[in-house]
C-alpha cells in the first residue's frame, strides 16, 4: 500500500506523458494490489457499445446541430494565460540565476589566490609511493590555505 501511494506520488512529479505511462504499466504489472481492483476482459466488453446497439443517430445529430446553431454551449472561455506567465516567469528567473552565478564565477577566477602558482607545496607531507589495488596509482595532494590539514586522493592508473 505504502508502494502505491509513492508510485502516486512520482507520478503526479513527472511532467513527460512517457515517463507516467511507463510508470503505471510497469506498477500495474508488478503489484497484486492494483491488479486486483483491474476489470477482467469480460467485464471491460460489457462496458463498451457496438455500432448496432446505438440506435438512430440522425435524432441526436438534430438535437446537436439546433444546440450548436443557438449558441447554447455556453460562454466562450479563454485558455489560462496565468499558468504560461508563470512557466515564463519561473524559466526567466533561472535564466536568471544561472548568468549571475556564471558572473560571479568569473569574477572570482580573476582575483589572486586563485591560480595554481600561488598556491604553496605541503612543506610537511610528502608521499613516495601509493599503491590502489596491488597497482601504482596517480596521487592528487590538496591542502587548504591557512590549514594544517592535508587532503590526498589516489585513483588507479588507467
Amino acid at each position: 500500500m505504502a508502494f502505491c501511494k509513492m508510485v502516486d506520488l512520482i507520478y503526479a512529479a513527472l511532467p513527460l506523458r512517457p515517463l507516467r505511462d511507463f510508470l503505471i504499466r510497469t506498477h500495474m504489472e508488478g503489484c497484486p494490489r492494483c491488479q486486483a481492483r483491474l476489470l477482467s476482459r469480460a467485464e471491460a466488453r460489457k462496458l463498451f457499445v457496438s455500432s448496432d446497439e446505438v440506435g438512430n443517430t440522425e435524432a441526436l445529430w438534430r438535437r446537436v446541430s439546433v444546440l450548436a446553431g443557438t449558441g447554447a454551449a455556453g460562454p466562450q472561455r479563454q485558455p489560462a494565460v496565468s499558468g504560461a506567465r508563470w512557466r515564463w516567469a519561473a524559466a526567466g528567473a533561472t535564466v536568471a540565476v544561472v548568468a549571475l552565478a556564471g558572473f560571479w564565477l568569473l569574477r572570482e577566477i580573476n582575483r589572486p589566490g586563485f591560480d595554481m602558482e600561488s598556491i604553496r607545496a605541503a612543506d610537511r607531507f610528502q608521499i613516495d609511493y601509493i599503491n590502489v589495488g596491488g597497482a601504482p596509482a596517480q596521487a592528487f595532494v590538496f591542502q587548504p590555505q591557512g590549514s594544517d590539514t592535508v587532503f590526498v586522493w589516489a585513483i588507479k592508473n588507467p
